[in-house]
């Protein structure tokens, strides 16, 4: 099987073009004073969230069944935003299950 390759225009023909490979090796970054107080302070507030979690969950679970009921009772009510504070509660609901759930911090993450 014979396969001809053409010169791309601005080329000559003979030669290779060298693209220079950049430097892959990652040089490890020193923190700054800012980013450690920030990920401590991220640290204490899940450590807290974790520890409260049973209890804000089933709270949160019931005041969100009560927003359910008051959207569905106030469906065609102009002026009462039912539905929007509604479903601002429940991604509230939402992104707390995900910090307890999926994320961990620096210092705790498995390996």
């Amino acid at each position: 099987m014979n396969i001809i390759k053409f010169p791309q225009k601005g080329r000559p023909a003979g030669k290779q073009a060298t693209v220079p490979t950049p430097d892959l090796t990652r040089q490890p970054v020193k923190p700054t004073r800012v980013k450690i107080v920030l990920d401590n302070i991220l640290s204490f507030v899940w450590v807290m969230t974790v520890l409260v979690w049973p209890f804000v969950k089933w709270v949160l679970s019931i005041e969100i069944f009560f927003q359910m009921l008051r959207m569905i009772y106030h469906w065609n009510t102009p002026g009462v935003y039912a539905g929007l504070t509604f479903l601002l509660h429940f991604s509230v609901l939402v992104v707390l299950t995900w910090f307890v759930d999926f994320y961990r911090p620096q210092g705790m993450k498995q390996r």
